[in-house]
């Protein structure tokens, strides 16, 4: 025997818990994805591989962060001032790998991704901001 067809939607949410954050997104899957690219870059540059230290770089930045929304939907919910603070971190990712002495430096700088990534993909995640907010031609 099934439960009655008006006690279904409420066994369902009882198997399956759903939290707010689950249903507006996770940034915080976005932001493991650029941590992802910002480890790749440095385990390249202490491997010697300045080259693919950079590129690990651009894709952290263009190709996920930028590509993701991350950094669109952060403007809008935390700032154009932090966003462009946390931007120039992967700037200065980018230039540390480009220097073959620059070890200490490439760590602190990749430190500071991870922490404002998590950082912020937690606020954005508590907002309630969902990941297709600012897609385009949706």
């Amino acid at each position: 025997m099934f439960p009655s067809s008006s006690v279904r939607p409420l066994l369902f949410l009882l198997l399956f818990p759903i939290s707010g954050v689950a249903l507006a997104g996770n940034w915080m899957a976005v932001a493991d994805a650029v941590i992802e690219q910002v480890d790749a870059s440095e385990q390249a540059y202490r491997a010697g591989d300045l080259k693919g230290a950079r590129q690990a770089v651009v894709g952290a930045y263009f190709g996920v962060f930028e590509d993701r929304k991350m950094e669109a939907a952060m403007r809008m919910q935390l700032g154009a001032r932090h966003t462009y603070q946390v931007e120039r971190l992967f700037g200065a990712l980018r230039k540390a790998v480009k220097q073959p002495d620059a070890g200490e430096r490439v760590a602190k700088v990749a430190m500071e991704i991870r922490q404002a990534m998590r950082r912020d993909a937690a606020l954005l995640d508590e907002a309630g901001i969902p990941l297709t907010v600012y897609r385009v031609n949706q």
